[in-house]
């Protein structure tokens, strides 16, 4: 840690410019203790790594459950400094005795109190939510900021997030999901946005990265974002998982495969419309293909109208069943899978694929299919997303 008491309760923090002399001598005529536990810590000055205090052996601390890296350090300083030269006036390390917690940096921005956490490793779910949720019971609104090098991109406009990661997940300004990151080897920061998953790991992303140095304080507190999602890129990965799980072919033990082929269903042969972004869906862990199949069997094709609570009834019995899994979004204080729900028979709609037919009810405008259908699939998807519009999916105006 940064931050320390002196004897006399005075806060001493090492983030700024001291020289080495000047450190030694301070060390030798002082006594240090932690703000939270009140133990006494060791002011460590090296070669190596950035001047910091640490616990003595044996200290049951609570903050001990994470080690600092050399890498959080210096991001964390390099953050911190530039929220100062912004004039913010930010506190480095404060102590919240009400809620036993120390952010790595506190500042207020437009009237709003925020708690700075950059996460350089991982942490229980468990931890990560307990945290977030006394943050805003204190009236205190949490960033997390994912550390640089834990983003792996797989592509132009994709990536691999874990469970944890998702964890990090913000709602903008602009209504576009976004999971903050900062390097301190780059001295960037990373905005990943217009994040829409495509399968348990991997999503669809658009990637802003601007060095600290040119950065303005909207960037954390405020990011906007004016791309979009290319519907023609989705189109293509969602059509790459389709046939993925053709190939699969029933040869690994996969409940979602074996109710398609009970069915008489091939993965491949899955309509367009099942496989859609809709903006709420980050809050569904399983992916838009199986999520959306099990609505379109449970529900949408059954030869009767259907309402709304029908349809979450329907996914809520997949959920007890394992067959879908929801996922954590801690940061996101309004918003959940049944809004998905909604926003897909909302598409549905839209794209005259379901009909209302009065008094909260809806069916589907065709049960039968094209004799021809299966020949012509990939034409049949290449009409559909043509008549897509950015604001049908994804509700954004």
């Amino acid at each position: 840690m940064l931050v320390a008491s002196t004897e006399k309760g005075v806060r001493i923090s090492l983030a700024g410019s001291h020289s080495t002399q000047d450190l030694q001598h301070f060390r030798e005529s002082h006594t240090f203790f932690c703000p939270e536990c009140k133990e006494k810590v060791i002011m460590k000055i090296g070669i190596k790594r950035i001047p910091h205090f640490s616990h003595r052996k044996g200290s049951e601390c609570p903050e001990r459950y994470e080690r600092e890296s050399e890498y959080h350090i210096s991001g964390k300083v390099l953050l911190f400094q530039w929220l100062e030269k912004k004039g913010l006036n930010p506190i480095l390390e404060p102590y919240y005795p009400e809620i036993s917690q120390r952010p790595d940096i506190a500042v207020r921005y437009e009237g709003v109190q925020y708690a700075l956490e950059y996460q350089c490793s991982s942490i229980s779910e468990e931890l990560f939510i307990k945290r977030t949720e006394a943050y805003f019971q204190a009236g205190i609104v949490p960033i997390w900021i994912l550390a640089g090098k834990s983003i792996k991109r797989i592509g132009k406009t994709k990536i691999s997030l874990s469970g944890f990661q998702y964890l990090f997940l913000r709602q903008a300004p602009s209504g576009h999901w976004v999971i903050p990151s900062f390097c301190p080897i780059t001295k960037s920061f990373i905005n990943i946005h217009h994040i829409q998953p495509l399968t348990v790991r991997n999503a669809w992303a658009h990637y802003d990265v601007k060095p600290i140095f040119k950065a303005e304080t909207d960037i954390l507190f405020a990011p906007y974002f004016n791309k979009d999602i290319n519907i023609q890129e989705w189109k293509r990965e969602v059509r790459k998982i389709k046939n993925s799980l053709s190939r699969n072919n029933g040869s690994v033990k996969n409940n979602f495969l074996q109710d398609l082929y009970s069915r008489s269903i091939a993965p491949a042969f899955l309509p367009p419309e099942i496989g859609l972004p809709v903006h709420h869906s980050v809050f569904i862990e399983t992916s838009p293909v199986q999520w959306q199949s099990y609505l379109f069997l449970d529900i949408v094709c059954k030869e009767r109208p259907f309402s709304l609570l029908q349809m979450i009834s329907a996914f809520r019995n997949r959920v007890k069943n394992n067959d879908i899994k929801i996922r954590s979004i801690p940061l996101v204080q309004k918003g959940s899978e049944i809004m998905a729900i909604s926003e897909y028979l909302n598409v549905l709609i839209s794209l005259n694929i379901v009909k209302h037919t009065g008094k909260g009810l809806y069916e589907k405008t065709a049960l039968s299919i094209d004799p021809d259908y299966f020949s012509r699939i990939i034409q049949i998807e290449e009409d559909f997303y043509k008549g897509i519009t950015q604001r049908i999916l994804l509700g954004h105006k």
